[in-house]
């Protein structure tokens, strides 16, 4: 069994939920709040995905960041980055490349 929560909104808030109300886009205000806070968490969804998508480009956050930030596992988010054409950076490429980056991490 759920609980319930009480919330309170300011009058003009009210109103407006009110108006979807009674012209029968919703069946009460419980509804329409539902309804709300599922469109705000995909939101936050995607913005937490587009977030990942530009540091993952950017090189400033490893594949494995970029999908814990997204809030999906490492295949799913090679495939999110693959479909935006964004390659996946395999790690350095010679070992030049790989003390270039180590040097690198080292001075941070």
């Amino acid at each position: 069994m759920s609980e319930g929560i009480l919330i309170k909104i300011p009058e003009m808030l009210r109103e407006e939920a009110d108006l979807y109300v009674e012209s029968g886009y919703f069946e009460n205000r419980s509804e329409l709040i539902r309804e709300a806070i599922r469109e705000f968490l995909d939101k936050l969804e995607k913005d937490r995905q587009g977030v990942a998508i530009d540091m993952y480009r950017k090189g400033k956050i490893s594949l494995g960041r970029a999908a814990e930030i997204s809030g999906v596992g490492f295949e799913k988010m090679k495939a999110i980055l693959a479909e935006r054409g964004i390659p996946i950076n395999r790690g350095p490429e010679s070992l030049s490349e790989l003390q270039g980056e180590y040097s690198a991490a080292k001075d941070l």
